[in-house]
């Protein structure tokens, strides 16, 4: 059985999470990117 790890990640700390994950159990990882990306202003 595979597994997949999806994440959203706007600053990149999950994405470090989720690659870490793929690393240890061998999973597949998808990125769910937004349609209009995030601005500095929207993450404060």
């Amino acid at each position: 059985m595979k597994t997949l790890v999806a994440y959203f990640s706007a600053s990149g700390v999950t994405k470090g999470v989720a690659e870490k994950l793929e690393s240890k159990i061998g999973a597949d990882t998808y990125e769910i990117k937004p349609v209009k990306p995030y601005t500095d202003a929207d993450l404060n």
